[in-house]
């Protein structure tokens, strides 16, 4: 194993975001990936991948995400409709989905439903309610906790916490004891790289828990 002893310091207040924006992706990964559907007040459904995404306590369940503002400084239409109607859906992004996912990441107008244009399968439920997510075998019905905004304007996150009030799981993981996790092999998720990179997370490997001796 290399031992670094030499470093050289960079400071982010003397650079353009974007270019930690660039640095810190390619420090922090993989990172899990959200595929948030939500539904605004009005009954459109927006789909959307989110990487900056994971569990925070779990005594009651509660994931984050952050959601930044577009380019523009506007707010993102998932961040709108979260605040709007409280709801949300997180689903998982397979290899096989990964394509979908990444397309349903592009700039569409409010007015466009991202199911439709990434050729997603929408599952409906109640009238109001986020659909589920048919490309993904597991779907986590959030109700939302809070939000903090940490800024505004481009390159800025609103940090958001959502209750994981419900947990649905397709029937083809009927076979696994849940209790146990789904093995990761089953799942086949991607993770988000720096730049356009993904990661596959079938080349896994085990290490029992450290403990201590007392």
């Amino acid at each position: 194993m290399n031992r670094h002893t030499k470093f050289s310091g960079i400071q982010p207040r003397d650079h353009f975001w974007v270019e930690i924006y660039h640095l810190m992706n390619s420090i922090v990964q993989p990172r899990p990936i959200a595929w948030i559907s939500s539904i605004s007040p009005k009954g459109i459904v927006n789909l959307a991948p989110f990487s900056y995404f994971n569990i925070c306590s779990m005594n009651p369940p509660i994931i984050s995400n952050s959601i930044f503002f577009n380019r523009d400084g506007s707010e993102k239409d998932t961040l709108k409709n979260i605040k709007a109607t409280k709801k949300y859906v997180v689903g998982a992004v397979s290899f096989k989905a990964a394509e979908k996912a990444n397309i349903s990441s592009a700039p569409f107008d409010s007015d466009v439903n991202e199911f439709k244009e990434a050729k997603v399968n929408a599952i409906d439920r109640s009238p109001g309610e986020p659909p589920f997510i048919s490309e993904s075998p597991v779907q986590l019905v959030c109700e939302l906790n809070q939000t903090l905004p940490l800024g505004k304007g481009a390159g800025v996150g609103t940090l958001v916490l959502g209750n994981v009030t419900e947990i649905f799981l397709s029937n083809e993981l009927k076979d696994y004891e849940w209790q146990k996790g789904i093995p990761p092999e089953v799942m086949n998720n991607v993770g988000r790289m720096g730049g356009d990179f993904y990661a596959k997370t079938t080349d896994v490997f085990q290490l029992a828990r450290a403990t201590v001796n007392k």
